[in-house]
């Protein structure tokens, strides 16, 4: 795809000045680029793109970025209540490599059909789960995690796969390094010659200074730490302004139910929780390029129906626009990431059902011979 125009749309824009309104407007797409962003009808130069957009009684704004999302765990979503690492390593003594890509293209497949178009993925075996985002469209940011109870030696081989065969050569898939605990002086000096962020995993205790050098973001740290912050689970509780946002593993894979939850526990402004859900945690998750919805960005634009109910009517304000996208269960009619348009209203046009026949099939086949969790 080259050159996309949605045309006469409600914009909610996200940039670095924050969150602002267009009430009917147009936003021009060109090799992947975000190249104008207006008010009133498309200008003539833009009027002959390869794929049009009708935007009438429509919204779109800036896809949402996960800040932690677990896919192995996504074949017993249903059975387990938070992350927990001895339940993912039993999970992977009986899922192998192969059978990594078909779980990363069910549940990387379920967060854009939500409007997800960033996440950060804390997992095994990441090198099939980027072939899987490649084929499904959706940017990610790779982690191993090193000393959470895996194996750590294999974690590293995959970071080395991750280095030798994506990172920097593969655009939208980014590689980090996560840790469970106090990042110890091993794995930063690693961050730091990879150049990679490093994650930490719940923080435990208060830190001496950490280098500058390394970017450190805490994931649902549980004392006070002077680092950013990312909140998934049950610690959506401990939200508070300039975090992120993550999904962990949960029954949907849904940032909508998590912003909805975080505006229900703190009675947050919904402008602040759409700006968690999109800029704050993909800056975060070391997205920059795709943090907003201005000209000059990487394209991740999400467009909701708003022409009939559930979706009606179009909102007339900033604030009630930022209501309507996290609690209006509004119907996602586009998804565009990058260069690509991988949803629209037929469904997802980047993976077809053979492959998710194929995954469905094989999960059907291994989950009875899985030991339970420890919640069923």
């Amino acid at each position: 795809m080259v050159k996309v125009l949605v045309d006469g749309v409600s914009i909610l824009k996200v940039d670095k000045d924050g969150v602002s309104y267009i009430r009917d407007g147009y936003i021009y797409v060109e090799n992947g680029i975000v190249r104008s962003v207006g008010q009133g009808p498309a200008p003539e130069e833009y009027l002959y793109p390869e794929f049009l957009v009708s935007g009438r009684g429509r919204l779109a704004t800036k896809g949402f970025a996960s800040g932690f999302t677990v896919l192995s765990l996504y074949p017993v979503r249903y059975e387990v209540d938070d992350v927990d690492w001895f339940v993912a390593r039993e999970m992977l003594k009986y899922i192998k490599r192969s059978d990594m890509y078909y779980v990363a293209v069910l549940s990387l497949a379920e967060l854009v059909s939500k409007g997800v178009t960033e996440a950060l993925v804390v997992d095994s075996y990441l090198d099939e789960v980027a072939r899987a985002s490649r084929d499904v469209g959706i940017d990610v940011t790779l982690a191993p995690p090193l000393n959470c109870g895996l194996d750590e030696q294999q974690q590293l081989h995959e970071l080395k796969l991750l280095l030798g065969r994506w990172h920097g050569k593969v655009e939208g898939v980014k590689v980090g390094v996560a840790v469970c605990g106090e990042p110890e002086d091993r794995y930063l000096n690693l961050a730091r010659e990879a150049g990679l962020p490093l994650y930490a995993i719940e923080i435990e205790k208060h830190l001496p200074a950490l280098p500058k050098d390394v970017k450190v973001v805490a994931i649902n740290p549980l004392v006070d730490v002077d680092l950013p912050r990312v909140y998934y689970g049950r610690m959506l509780k401990e939200w508070m302004g300039g975090a992120g946002l993550g999904i962990g593993v949960r029954p949907s894979y849904s940032m909508r139910d998590v912003l909805k939850e975080v505006l229900w526990f703190l009675n947050s402004d919904p402008i602040d929780m759409v700006l968690a859900g999109t800029k704050v945690t993909s800056d975060l998750i070391d997205h920059p390029e795709s943090s907003a919805l201005r000209e000059g960005s990487r394209s991740s634009l999400v467009v909701y129906n708003l022409s009939e109910p559930p979706g009606w009517p179009v909102p007339r304000e900033p604030r009630s626009a930022a209501r309507a996208v996290i609690g209006g269960d509004l119907p996602i009619e586009t998804v565009m990431i990058g260069d690509e348009v991988v949803l629209d209203r037929e469904g997802l046009l980047t993976v077809g059902y053979e492959v998710f026949r194929k995954a469905t099939k094989k999960f059907e086949d291994l989950l009875p011979t899985l030991p339970p969790s420890p919640s069923r």
